[in-house]
Order: structure tokens, then C-alpha cells, then sequence
């Protein structure tokens, strides 16, 4: 699943790829290279293309609000960094959308889960997300313990699938 944002009723993919101390978006197929300080929690300075700007950002579940440059900017969120599952073989490995690190994990091995459950609270680029079971079944293993940094792709949770009758 890819992140998309939608803008004055146009749809955006985005993915973002951590590269030094800057980040690299691919907005729709363009790369962008980007740097994000923040100084509280609502605001902040980023730099596009060389060109730094002050911002104020605030979230109202998926609707984000961003001040810059005299305009404010209402992004809806149609999907957010998601997790992905493996459908090679039905196994439900929830796997990380991108680096970051394992803030709170709401499940342990054996506890039976519904799709769409939070399995794991992650943080990327000083962005949380809940990461949800991908099937119904049960939780066979889990690969990262809170603290734990982990890179893209990398297996998340594994959930063996309910059968199917």
C-alpha cells in the first residue's frame, strides 16, 4: 500500500525514502528533495529544493491543515503509511511501509486478531502510525519489540490466516 494525500480534489502517491540528514519524496513520480526541523509539535521549517519556509501543521483524524507561505493547505488522507500483507501464500505478514521504530506493540504471540486490528504503533519521520492486522487469524510472531528500529520491508508481524470455510 503506497500513501496517498489528496489536495484540492487531486490525488497524490507519495513515498518517502530517508537518504542523510534530508528526505527524498517521490510525489507521483517526481522526486523531491526535502529537510524538516521542527521546533514544537505544530511547528516547524522545511526546505524543498533549497528554498526553507516556516509552517504550522495540526491533524483532525485524516485531515491535515499546513500554514506556509500565507496559504493553508487542507490535506485529506486516503491512506496513510499502511502496512502491506505477503499475499504470496496467505501467511498475513504485516510488513513496515518504511524505516522507523516500534513505539508500542498491542499484540503478543498466540492472541487471536480481526482484520483491520491494530496490531503495532510505529513512528516514521515523527510520524505514529497503527499498524493493522491484515487477516483474521492468529498471531504466530512478531518481529520487532518496542524501542526497536526496523527498516523497510521488514516483517512486522506474522499472522496465520483463519481457514476459510
Amino acid at each position: 500500500m503506497q500513501p496517498k494525500y489528496i489536495i484540492d480534489d487531486t490525488e497524490y502517491l507519495v513515498t518517502p525514502i530517508r537518504r542523510t540528514d534530508s528526505i527524498v519524496l517521490d510525489i507521483n513520480g517526481h522526486t523531491q528533495d526535502v529537510r524538516l526541523k521542527w521546533h514544537d509539535e505544530h511547528y516547524g521549517e522545511i526546505t524543498i529544493a533549497g528554498k526553507p519556509s516556516q509552517f504550522y501543521a495540526a491533524q483532525d483524524e485524516d485531515r491535515l491543515y499546513i500554514h506556509i507561505d500565507g496559504k493553508v493547505w487542507e490535506v485529506n488522507i486516503a491512506d496513510e503509511f499502511g502496512a502491506t500483507q505477503d499475499d504470496g501464500n496467505s501467511s498475513g505478514n504485516v510488513t513496515a511501509p518504511m524505516p522507523g521504530v516500534v513505539i508500542e506493540v498491542a499484540v503478543n504471540q498466540g492472541d487471536s486478531v480481526n482484520q483491520g486490528d491494530t496490531v503495532m504503533l510505529i513512528e516514521s519521520m515523527k510520524l505514529q502510525t497503527e499498524i493493522k492486522a491484515s487477516v483474521t487469524g492468529t498471531v504466530t510472531s512478531i518481529g520487532s519489540e518496542a524501542g526497536a528500529s526496523f527498516n523497510k520491508g521488514a516483517v512486522l508481524v506474522s499472522i496465520t490466516a483463519e481457514e476459510q470455510s
